[in-house]
């Protein structure tokens, strides 16, 4: 029997969730979603995605998490570097860190002054304040009628607490909300949480709209390609079950599979740069040759210390009647350790004058993790620092024609000298931060980069031997005007020379923007179903879901 949709939104992350919830608000409108990954609802995964560290018992498993990895290159020492990438329902939302920035007011204006229309500071607030339910006090800057809280931790470690006192001290202003007037200074972070869960975009969109007539969600099902026929997107080629077939879009396909997937399911389908769709034997439907270009990410480099305080969090036999208590108070309140979403504390800073905004993110981690999937066993923290608008660019590329390949990830760090060298700066801050009065009963022996990296020359070293991602990839898919031969997108994410087709994730950003970026793919989600209602006729805003 064939399965005709109206729209069909391939990936239910970030952004996906928020275009699929959108548009099948309007019960007129027949949606399908379509992700590779399983139900956030099932169990075990429901107790894991629910908990705001819960992220560490699902990176590891190939089942929620795409396990890509970027490739090794000269410029740090040809390691590769791990990328995860949200595989189930609720996308990145269920394995990042809960995180909400949404980058610095002028990062939005830059994209409307390279002609991309309808995306500048004032066009975007609006959309996020749409999707917020912000539980602090009433600001300009927030909304409180949406879907998606807002809030401040309920209970934050000690450590972060001394780190934001510390902060002062090295001179960088307190800042309680830097989604507010000013991002520069230190603070606490806000979070997507309710009631002391993690609330991923799953949760946080699609409850509205789950179980409508007009809405069918299909997880555990393969995208191999967009079918295209005469220049226009008429559908997908899925698998699932085993079984390969294809349902039809009447209207659109909206691609929101992620900065990694929207560009190779692009090229899998025939559109690309020719002379590489042509070298794995695939058949050129449009030569577009940005597509997978323009890979940015927020390159970091981390202080690893033992913490002498013990306050942070840790698994062995001296916490366990600490954390058997933690987790009861979580249990009857919903708040204490168990609540943390670990990087807790953070900041904004410029490393040197003449900046318009903040050039280094930091991001205060309470507990020693040496890698993201694993519960720490002895006491202690990482404090990151992030190149916020990396000058260096990567690429994403297809390995071969079949669509289960992981794609070719170049992530091209430090390709710019100017990387290092913020990196480098950003390094400085971090340990002038940990240095001070208030961080003395914390600061133990720094184990990464270490004590031996001390000069420029050693911590340039230090910075190619250890750089990291954020996990922030963007810009593979961007937006562009017309004229620019490298622009796969319009700026009402329209794919050039094909219709019916869109994409709608963090691929779609001409630049990287200054902080993590899960809010802005969610408000990119809302941009793509607010263009989509306006151009059936109908009024985006009053179709929200309750």
């Amino acid at each position: 029997m064939s399965e005709t949709y109206d729209y069909i939104v391939v990936g239910a992350g970030s952004a996906g969730a928020v275009v699929a919830a959108r548009l099948a608000a309007d019960t007129r409108i027949r949606v399908a979603l379509v992700e590779a990954g399983e139900s956030d609802r099932r169990f075990p995964s429901n107790i894991k995605t629910l908990l705001p560290f819960g992220n560490v018992f699902l990176l590891s498993d190939k089942r929620y998490n795409w396990q890509y990895q970027f490739e090794g290159a000269p410029e740090v020492g040809g390691r590769e570097i791990n990328c995860p990438r949200g595989r189930m329902l609720g996308g990145c939302t269920v394995l990042n860190g809960a995180v909400y920035i949404r980058g610095h007011a002028r990062d939005y204006d830059d994209w409307a002054a390279q002609g991309v229309t309808g995306w500048a500071y004032s066009d975007v607030l609006k959309a996020f304040k749409r999707q917020e339910r912000w539980a602090g006090e009433h600001s300009q800057f927030h909304g409180t009628d949406g879907e998606l809280d807002v809030r401040p931790l309920p209970s934050p470690n000690a450590v972060a607490r001394a780190f934001v006192e510390a902060g002062q001290q090295a001179g960088y202003a307190r800042n309680d909300d830097f989604n507010g007037n000013t991002q520069d200074g230190v603070g606490f972070y806000h979070v997507n949480q309710r009631r002391g869960k993690r609330l991923n975009a799953s949760r946080a969109f699609l409850r509205g709209v789950e179980g409508q007539a007009n809405f069918d969600i299909l997880t555990e099902a393969h995208v191999h390609r967009i079918v295209i026929a005469q220049g226009v997107a008429t559908g997908v080629e899925i698998e699932q079950a085993g079984q390969r077939r294809v349902i039809h879009a009447r209207e659109e396909v909206v691609l929101s599979a992620g900065t990694m997937n929207s560009p190779q399911l692009l090229m899998l389908s025939g559109i690309g740069a020719g002379d590489e769709l042509r070298a794995h034997g695939i058949d050129v439907v449009l030569d577009l040759p940005g597509v997978g270009k323009n890979l940015q990410d927020h390159p970091s480099i981390g202080i690893t210390a033992q913490d002498k305080s013990r306050a942070s969090m840790a698994l062995n036999a001296r916490t366990l009647p600490r954390m058997a208590f933690a987790g009861a108070r979580y249990l009857l309140a919903q708040d204490g350790p168990f609540s943390s979403n670990a990087a807790e504390a953070g900041g904004f800073v410029r490393t040197r004058p003449g900046l318009d905004r903040p050039d280094v993110q930091l991001t205060l981690v309470v507990g020693m993790k040496g890698r993201a999937d694993i519960l720490p066993k002895e006491h202690g923290f990482v404090l990151h620092a992030n190149v916020a608008r990396p000058k260096s660019r990567g690429s994403v590329s297809l390995r071969s024609a079949d669509s289960r390949a992981k794609p070719v990830l170049e992530h091209g760090f430090l390709k710019d000298d100017e990387d290092l060298q913020t990196l480098v700066r950003g390094l400085k801050v971090s340990r002038s931060i940990v240095s001070q009065p208030a961080f003395a009963h914390v600061m133990g022996e720094e184990i990464t980069p270490g004590a031996r990296y001390q000069s420029d020359a050693e911590l340039e070293q230090a910075v190619r031997d250890h750089v990291a991602t954020v996990y922030h990839p963007v810009g593979t898919c961007r937006m562009g005007v017309d004229s620019d031969p490298w622009a796969v997108l319009d700026d009402r994410l329209r794919v050039r020379g094909i219709r019916g087709l869109r994409v709608a994730d963090a691929s779609v950003m001409p630049s990287i923007v200054g902080g993590n970026t899960s809010a802005p793919a969610m408000m990119i989600g809302e941009r793509a179903a607010e263009f989509i209602l306006q151009e059936r006729g109908g009024q985006a805003h009053e179709l929200r879901s309750a």
